[in-house]
């Protein structure tokens, strides 16, 4: 299988363009936009990518028909373009061998990059993309984009590097599990750890702290 599990959480938003405003030493920040996770129709996406990736081939074709749809009809939301990408690793997976199962995951990985291209100041859709390729196997090439994802997120969680969005504590946790899984992954143990110990702290009550508490026990 070319995705083997992938907790995309929550829902999708549309993606707005920013505006810059003239620079003034007066003028209030802008508003944050909320967490691009948390709009209803992503949520039902969610859990129907859920189900596709427990194995549901009917419902991964059936995902990837309206989300074709729907990046038609909005070519301006990356994050469902992002979620495309994704669905289309699936039906790689599903697909028999031979050019079609390779042209999917051309076609995934290409509609991932150009929502994060078009869109990179936007965690979900960076999100999304490091999921998904740290699910993939070493041999497809993409852990170490998916690394790199993952250190972009953090310094987007921790206000390094702006974002236009504020990220709920359940986004950020997921991403520091996430990201030290990633870093775990390809034997950058002390960054892991780190990744990890920042997200426990975050809600040490969660479901995903219990996870990570797990995860934690491996590197002591």
């Amino acid at each position: 299988m070319l995705v083997t599990q992938a907790a995309l959480f929550v829902c999708f938003t549309l993606v707005h363009a920013q505006t810059k405003a003239a620079p003034s030493t007066n003028a209030a920040a802008p508003a944050a936009q909320i967490d691009p996770f948390s709009d209803p129709l992503i949520k039902e996406v969610r859990v129907r990518h859920e189900r596709a990736v427990n194995g549901d081939t009917q419902e991964t074709k059936a995902l990837t028909a309206d989300l074709e749809k729907w990046t038609r009809e909005q070519p301006g939301n990356r994050l469902l373009q992002a979620y495309l990408g994704s669905v289309y690793t699936l039906d790689s997976r599903d697909a028999w061998p031979g050019p079609g199962k390779l042209t999917y995951l051309k076609n995934g990985s290409k509609e991932l990059d150009a929502a994060v291209a078009a869109a990179p100041e936007n965690p979900a859709v960076r999100f999304v993309r490091a999921i998904d390729y740290y699910e993939l196997p070493w041999i497809f090439g993409k852990r170490q984009t998916a690394r790199d994802d993952f250190a972009t997120l953090l310094k987007q969680v921790d206000g390094e590097t702006r974002t236009p969005y504020a990220l709920n504590t359940e986004t950020q946790q997921a991403i520091c599990y996430y990201a030290g899984k990633s870093f775990y992954q390809v034997s950058e143990i002390p960054q892991a750890k780190d990744a990890w110990q920042r997200g426990w702290a975050l809600d040490p009550k969660s479901d995903l702290a219990t996870k990570i508490s797990a995860e934690l026990a491996k590197v002591k």
